[in-house]
């Protein structure tokens, strides 16, 4: 089972929560896929799906406030929530388990090592540490959007790069 989530504004127009709804059209329908949303700090999500579920995949969607064009592959998550330790007994950054990622076009993504400081890097970083903890092989892809995309160009980005590396048993 895969699990897709996406961050969302109080008035569902921000990038990721629109790229969700897109990429439900794009993604096979015979395949058991949960898309959820996640209004406000990701606690309640997390304590919801991650701690007692086992999916294979968990796809992250978030909105990235930069001028870049390019949707971001993140790779690490760092243990920081604004100024604070997420968990002060863990490391500082820790490498998501990413699916393996073969096929995908530069003109459209690009590699990346920051995921920032708030929400997104916080349910990144618990997840990987919940899927750590309990020696799990589940994947845990993260994606930055651009707030400027336009949402149904992303998404069909984002279907190509899961259904052309295999990601979707």
């Amino acid at each position: 089972m895969t699990l897709i989530y996406a961050f969302s504004n109080q008035w569902g127009t921000n990038i990721s929560r629109r790229v969700l709804s897109a990429l439900q059209s794009y993604l096979p329908k015979n395949k058991e896929i949960n898309y959820q949303i996640i209004f406000g700090h990701p606690r309640t999500f997390f304590n919801k799906y991650i701690p007692n579920d086992n999916y294979d995949l968990i796809i992250g969607l978030g909105d990235f406030y930069g001028e870049n064009q390019k949707i971001k592959i993140e790779t690490m998550a760092k243990n920081v929530y604004g100024k604070e330790n997420i968990n002060p007994l863990f490391p500082i950054k820790m490498e998501l388990n990413l699916p393996e990622i073969e096929m995908y076009e530069p003109e459209y993504f690009e590699i990346s090592e920051f995921m920032g400081t708030y929400n997104c890097n916080w349910i990144a970083f618990m997840i990987q540490l919940a899927l750590n903890k309990r020696k799990m092989a589940t994947k845990n892809l993260f994606l930055h959007l651009p707030k400027r995309g336009r949402d149904r160009v992303l998404a069909k980005m984002i279907a190509n790069l899961i259904i052309n590396n295999g990601m979707i048993k």
